[in-house]
């Protein structure tokens, strides 16, 4: 296979061709013509280095040989006279193997030490992509800064947590907005030791998050300080649980309280009721039975908000199951869709294939009534309501998007607490019952609202039957 490779190396033929060519030009000129002669000599020197450089030390010692015997029948015409013609020739011989030899070990060397670059090259490249793999693997933030505080590398769940991409090049003071992480990086940078258990709450592409971070000095070989290392902790999901399990509490002490509340004022309302309308039937006092009609609208009113109180604090047992969801969405716009034209709200549907999920219809029903009239209550003059469906790895997103006035950052963590309301009639308890529901069918909602531009509520329910 390597006698069949040189074959089709050209610069084999090429060599080849030359040595021909120059020993025929040798062997074709009359002897008279010494001046030729020596010319053809010194050309024999440019296949013998052209193979020492393309062959190395085996090509210079096999073409610098090849050329001594293909020159040494020149030393006949000289017989056994031992004589400085004879002697140049004899030098001239050995000067071709020593040209083929020097050049072709000195070309060796310079293979041999390239061929030892490579491989190193090749080991520290597998070295960096191995460290570099660790590093990706870890399930923190890894950032190197250089001393002017520019991120210079990331790892992947770096760039999750902060949303870069592949150009990182950044001042981390651009992303991580808050001026005391600038005066704890010049601190380390200082004081030349790491500061941990940084508690920082930057908002990133308008979501806040909760981050621990640890800074470390990144030092040279000499001991100065050439940049510094962040590792970053995402504390966000953990503090989402720790609120979702403290709103638990708070709900079932809220449930407890109510519940007790609403069976207590419940009697008295029926009794204050039932005395109005016996006075209204006795009385002819126009201004009276006026008075009387007010107590018994706002009595009414009373025990819906107790029906409610009875509702989130003892909720009926679901009846799951298996449902068409584009059926059940069709059917709520249905029921309000008259309401909506009147407030000059449209709703536009854009759902999946039709999705079939083991739920309660009902309470269901009641979950998306709740949010769409929400939503239109936020258009006083009129907007759009887009209802959307989209299958998400074993998980269906409803999303509710509305054109309305938006809800303000403060209150956006308070809109699932009970009683918690913006507006001058209404419970607050449409949203936290909601959000009970949607928990009860092991899904949950996350909302996101910009003030003066709309709000969007996702909510996700599993894909699974029984």
């Amino acid at each position: 296979m390597v006698k069949t490779k040189i074959f089709k190396d050209k610069y084999f033929w090429i060599i080849t061709i030359l040595v021909t060519c120059i020993t025929f030009l040798h062997y074709s000129t009359i002897m008279s013509k010494w001046e030729l002669h020596v010319f053809y000599r010194r050309l024999y020197y440019i296949p013998i280095i052209l193979s020492a450089f393309k062959y190395r030390l085996k090509g210079g010692l096999v073409t610098s040989i090849l050329v001594g015997i293909l020159y040494a029948p020149h030393l006949i015409f000289y017989g056994n006279n031992l004589n400085i013609g004879s002697i140049n020739q004899y030098l001239e011989i050995i000067l071709f193997i020593s040209i083929g030899a020097i050049t072709g070990r000195l070309v060796e060397l310079d293979y041999k030490k390239q061929k030892l670059l490579e491989r190193k090259v090749v080991e520290i490249t597998r070295l960096q992509n191995y460290t570099r793999n660790i590093v990706d693997s870890i399930k923190s933030g890894v950032i190197s800064l250089d001393n002017n505080l520019y991120i210079t590398s990331i790892n992947r769940e770096g760039k999750r947590i902060l949303d870069l991409d592949e150009n990182h090049k950044i001042k981390i003071s651009n992303i991580l907005k808050d001026g005391k992480i600038i005066d704890i990086l010049e601190q380390v940078k200082l004081q030349k030791k790491p500061i941990t258990n940084i508690h920082l709450n930057p908002e990133i592409n308008g979501t806040t998050l909760y981050l621990e971070l640890k800074v470390f000095p990144l030092f040279d070989i000499i001991g100065r300080v050439k940049g510094l290392v962040m590792v970053i902790e995402d504390k966000s999901e953990e503090k989402y649980l720790e609120a979702q399990a403290l709103r638990a509490d708070r709900l079932a002490a809220v449930g407890e309280l109510a519940s007790g509340v609403a069976h207590e004022i419940r009697n008295p309302l029926g009794i204050i009721k039932t005395t109005s309308q016996v006075l209204k039937e006795e009385t002819d006092d126009n201004d009276l039975k006026e008075g009387l009609d007010i107590i018994e609208k706002e009595i009414d009113r009373a025990n819906r908000v107790i029906k409610s109180l009875l509702d989130f604090a003892k909720p009926k047992k679901s009846v799951k199951e298996d449902t068409s969801l584009n059926e059940i969405i069709e059917e709520v716009v249905l029921i309000i869709n008259k309401y909506s034209k009147k407030q000059d709200v449209s709703i536009k549907t854009n759902l999946e294939r039709d999705i079939i999920l083991y739920i309660d219809k009902e309470k269901m029903k009641q979950v998306f009534i709740n949010i769409i009239l929400n939503s239109i209550q936020a258009m006083p003059r009129g907007g759009l309501i887009t209802i959307s469906s989209e299958i998400l790895d074993g998980w269906v997103n409803i999303k509710f998007v509305d054109t309305g006035k938006g809800i303000p950052k403060e209150h956006l963590q308070k809109i699932f607490n009970p009683f918690f309301t913006t507006k001058k009639e209404g419970t607050g308890l449409g949203l936290s019952i909601s959000n009970r529901i949607i928990e009860d069918h092991k899904g949950y909602i996350t909302v996101d609202s910009t003030k003066g531009k709309g709000t969007i509520v996702d909510i996700y329910l599993p894909i699974k039957k029984r």
